[in-house]
């Protein structure tokens, strides 16, 4: 008897204990919310509290919801005995709740800073109660209370309160910037070019790396680079893989035509366009040197194609997804990584960030389209329009290498590639210096610094037409197209990057 009154007093305690729990839910955003707190009554015995958003979503699946304000949620939170053991909140950005308002005085009082002060208080409270900022952690929270009697473990606590207390500081962050930019008496002309007065870098890991560029670096991927990616199969991608892989996006969505390239360690090997990709893709999987190199292709690459590829021994493959057929075939290949394109291969972010002693130096990132209306004929002779084309493609591949470069094309085809050199001058000279034949070939610089002579030469040895950045040199460099019959183009916006 004693045993069963004690067995039922541990149970009558368990329940009490059970129903003690208690969820506060002040959001924005409703989505998911409703169905959470389903299971977390039906399974787990919760209470809930919550603002207007959360009381409409609860009552709409007949879940009683105590109605408390935003300025409210502190408190409830930092007073123990009201058993919040659960957040869940969310709230409108800066930047789009900003735009809604006449003035910034307006703004300030609509931002979510109740919401956030929640958030806040609720990661300083890590010992009693867990945050869900995200639908997506809805699940993985519910599993965690499944799996540990209805309770959350302080490491699932102390996970969820870092990612808090990160967001609550970004919020700050964001309110400054916009301060910064509205409520000054004279608006700063840099904030508002998307240079404010600081920066700051928020990225989560992603995941961490075997090795960095040498195996004895350590490296790890930050921020939502698998956002855009989907690893298929084979080998996880290195750090050379992950540099190549963006560089590809950004190169192969240059391209509304069919085509395809081979990038090795973030450098442009080849590359080729066309009207259909079966030969494009094999244009470019007949150079010489694809072993260790990424392909990349904006439509699929076909089973044959696959097969080809892996043959020939390169690293991986990039393209917008994979057929039934071709995820068969790529199947058990150990040593070449395949990844998908979640959001489509073109540019993704707008700004470019490069270490410096120091700091950062930031830079807008080249997304202004390539005209050919904008080039102008600055010599005698007239392009044609085959010229044209090859010029059009030479400027997209270029503007993806790395200065300073020159691209020999013919038709849409990369047939050379000087790139990193320390001036247009030497790259001119590695071409020279390889020997290829450039019989009806055109060629373009990302830089202006090209002598009269080298034009002649060009000219000699067979190039039809030169692209280049416009300059204070023209004069020179049109004479010098004239007196040998070159086409000569110039742009007035520069291809080069650093």
């Amino acid at each position: 008897m004693k045993r069963r009154k004690w067995l039922e007093g541990e149970s009558i305690a368990g329940e009490i204990e059970r129903m003690s729990n208690r969820a506060l839910i002040v959001v924005r955003e409703a989505s998911g919310v409703a169905s959470l707190a389903e299971s977390l009554a039906g399974e787990f015995g919760y209470a809930f509290s919550g603002n207007q958003v959360a009381v409409d979503a609860l009552e709409s699946k007949g879940i009683a919801c105590e109605l408390v304000e935003d300025k409210d949620a502190v408190s409830l939170i930092m007073d123990a005995e009201q058993g919040i053991t659960l957040l869940v909140a969310n709230f409108v950005d800066v930047e789009t709740a900003g735009r809604s308002f006449m003035s910034w005085k307006s703004a300030l009082g609509a931002f979510d800073r109740g919401i956030v002060e929640a958030i806040r208080a609720a990661g300083w409270a890590v010992n009693q109660t867990a945050v869900l900022g995200n639908p997506a952690d809805y699940d993985s929270a519910l599993e965690e209370l499944r799996e540990n009697g209805g309770k959350f473990r302080q490491a699932f606590r102390m996970e969820r309160a870092t990612a808090a207390l990160r967001a609550a500081s970004e919020f700050d962050f964001a309110v400054a910037q916009y301060l910064e930019v509205q409520g000054a008496d004279a608006p700063d002309m840099g904030a508002l070019s998307g240079y404010s007065k600081a920066m700051r870098f928020a990225w989560s890991r992603a995941e961490l790396l075997d090795t960095g560029e040498n195996s004895h670096q350590l490296a790890a991927v930050y921020g939502g680079f698998y956002e855009h990616f989907r690893h298929v199969s084979g080998p996880k991608l290195s750090y050379a893989a992950v540099l190549t892989v963006s560089r590809a996006a950004y190169l192969i969505g240059e391209f509304e035509r069919p085509a395809a390239a081979l990038l090795r360690n973030g450098k442009v090997v080849t590359a080729c366009c066309g009207s259909e990709l079966e030969a494009v893709l094999d244009r470019v999987l007949s150079h010489e040197d694809l072993a260790g190199s990424w392909l990349v292709v904006n439509g699929s690459a076909g089973v044959d194609g696959l097969a080809k590829a892996i043959e020939s021994e390169v690293a991986g493959v990039l393209a917008p997804d994979y057929s039934e057929e071709e995820f068969a075939g790529l199947s058990g290949v150990e040593k070449v990584t395949a990844i998908a394109s979640i959001s489509g291969l073109g540019y993704e972010a707008l700004q470019e960030v490069r270490s410096v002693v120091g700091g950062v130096l930031v830079q807008d990132k080249d997304r202004a389209a390539i005209n050919p209306m904008e080039w102008t004929v600055l010599g005698l002779a007239q392009p044609l329009v085959d010229d044209w084309e090859a010029l059009l493609f030479g400027a997209k591949v270029v503007r993806h290498t790395d200065s300073a470069s020159i691209a020999i094309v013919s038709g849409e085809r990369l047939i050379a590639l000087e790139t990193g050199h320390y001036s247009s001058k030497r790259a001119w000279s590695a071409i020279e210096e390889c020997g290829i034949e450039l019989a009806n070939t055109v060629a373009v610089f990302d830089g202006p610094e090209v002598e009269p002579a080298t034009l002649k030469r060009m000219k000699v040895l067979g190039v039809r037409a030169v692209l280049l950045p416009i300059s204070e040199a023209q004069d020179s460099l049109r004479e010098a197209a004239n007196e040998c019959g070159l086409v000569l183009l110039g742009m007035s916006k520069g291809l080069r990057r650093l």
